[in-house]
């Protein structure tokens, strides 16, 4: 699938790797030549993932976790020696009128959608940053929104929210992460 890029020792973590779009990034991530790191909170779906990913020859380590529980996922992250390309793709939709949203679902899309993206972010770019030849190696975080970040949908007011705020994040962390912005 992307046999032109060669991510040769590289390592990638993939959030929300079980399923759909994430299991396909984890795939090519993979079939690129990137040792993955597949983050999902169902061990089955990591179990046929590992499965796929090795008959493609490729490279990658699997861990169940939810992505909202922080300590976890940080010591996850810690437990890597390396870290070159992040794609946080964790998130989910409860479809709800906005006269209907319970609190419960709003609380439950905010927490994974923005809080538990932002927290990725930040303890991922953390740790790309500790490569002592990170200037020449360079990093890249993908943060996985929706065309619902850019334009409001019906019985969608909620996650048009959490996406809105991901696309705002998105773009806040390309100006602190430049090269001539960050300090450390």
């Amino acid at each position: 699938m992307l046999k032109q890029i060669n991510l040769k020792n590289k390592t990638a973590l993939v959030t929300g790797a079980g399923k759909g779009i994430g299991k396909a990034c984890a795939i090519a991530l993979a079939q690129a030549g990137a040792k993955v790191i597949a983050i999902s909170r169902t061990k089955s779906d990591l179990d046929n993932l590992d499965k796929i990913i090795k008959k493609t020859k490729g490279s990658s380590k699997s861990f169940v976790c939810d992505v909202t529980n922080t300590y976890k996922f940080e010591q996850i992250v810690k437990s890597i020696p390396r870290l070159d390309v992040l794609v946080n793709n964790a998130g989910t939709n409860r479809p709800e009128h906005f006269i209907k949203v319970k609190k419960s679902d709003m609380e439950y899309l905010v927490n994974l959608n923005i809080k538990a993206c932002f927290n990725i972010a930040q303890i991922c770019a953390k740790k790309m940053l500790q490569h002592k030849n990170r200037k020449k190696s360079g990093a890249s975080i993908i943060n996985m929104s929706s065309q619902l970040g850019k334009v409001g949908a019906p019985i969608r007011s909620v996650y048009n929210m959490t996406k809105f705020g991901l696309e705002g994040l998105t773009r806040g962390m390309a100006i602190d992460l430049a090269k001539k912005q960050y300090k450390s």
